[in-house]
């Protein structure tokens, strides 16, 4: 005589949230790549511009720039000056001025695009996350920073700024802080998770 046993149903090889976690990352690993391909080619133009140019297009004072992209460009204002008119110690003080403030900046987005493209493979709740994430908060410290640095840069230059002082500086600080704080959670959590695996 022939006993049937009811087998149970097989578990999938990921949970539902996993699957849900690598379909939403997947598009914002692209958004970032873009973000940051799009920030990257800026800062190249931005420093080619500022050592190279010469024209009337790109002009520059204490604290901002503007570029003009009109057919006929307007006479200089008072208080402005054309980038191809400055010193050239003034000009790599501005370009390094330019780098110090994105390269953070762009740092963020690849962590970001890094993270996402973890979770996108399904690398959810390990070290390598929480590291990521840890990358990411240092960064914004870093970018909080960066005005400052490229202040004493373009004094030191001769070049007076008076943009330096940004709100958005106090906002990444508090942000990377936090972050900090999380990604060390998330590396006590991925701790956790790893001894609860070793375990059947």
């Amino acid at each position: 005589m022939a006993v049937v046993v009811a087998l149970p149903p097989p578990v999938p090889l990921e949970p539902d949230a996993f699957v849900r976690i690598r379909r939403l990352s997947r598009p914002l690993e692209w958004l970032f790549t873009v973000l940051f391909a799009f920030g990257a080619a800026l800062l190249a133009i931005a420093v080619v511009a500022v050592l190279t140019y010469v024209g009337t297009r790109l002009q520059v004072r204490p604290g901002g720039m503007q570029i003009y992209i009109e057919a006929t460009v307007p006479p200089v204002p008072s208080g402005w000056t054309t980038v191809g008119a400055l010193p050239w110690i003034q000009k790599i003080a501005l370009a390094l001025s330019a780098s110090v403030m994105m390269i953070p900046a762009l740092a963020v987005l690849w962590g970001l695009r890094r993270l996402f493209r973890l979770y996108g493979s399904g690398v959810v709740l390990t070290q390598e996350n929480a590291r990521c994430m840890g990358g990411i908060a240092l960064w914004l410290m870093a970018y909080a920073v960066a005005p400052t640095l490229g202040h004493v840069l373009v004094t030191l230059a001769g070049f007076d700024d008076e943009g330096w002082l940004r709100i958005d500086s106090a906002k990444a600080l508090a942000l990377g802080l936090i972050l900090f704080v999380v990604a060390r959670v998330m590396a006590w959590g991925a701790e956790v998770h790893d001894d609860a695996s070793r375990f059947v």
